[in-house]
């Protein structure tokens, strides 16, 4: 019977130590992005690898990486009620950036109404 008191100690141990790790790493992952982080999330939503590096490319260029792939994409999709993937197609021809006055993660005209 002392082994699962035993067993129980180390699990709930176990759990304590996790949740003292995974708390720094969830804030870092919630209050910064890194390009690597940028690129898994593309590959997620259906890009190839050429395609979320030259999205990537684009983000930086516009000086959105701060805000990320998805908050750009996102803005994109509910100003003009598309999905992810054709938001992301449509940034990559060209189109679609937020102005330099008006930046991902703003207000846009579908919550304003």
């Amino acid at each position: 019977m002392e082994k699962k008191h035993a067993k129980s100690d180390f699990d709930e141990s176990l759990r304590r130590l996790g949740g003292i790790l995974a708390s720094p790493s969830l804030v870092m992952s919630y209050e910064h992005t890194t390009p690597l982080l940028e690129r898994s999330w593309l590959r997620r939503l259906g890009l190839s690898k050429q395609q979320a590096d030259e999205f990537m490319d684009l983000l930086c260029l516009h000086g959105l990486l701060d805000k990320g792939a998805k908050a750009v994409i996102e803005a994109v999709c509910v100003r003009r009620r598309i999905t992810p993937m054709e938001a992301a197609t449509l940034l990559m021809q060209g189109e679609g950036w937020p102005e330099d006055d008006q930046s991902a993660g703003k207000e846009t005209d579908v919550e304003a109404k």
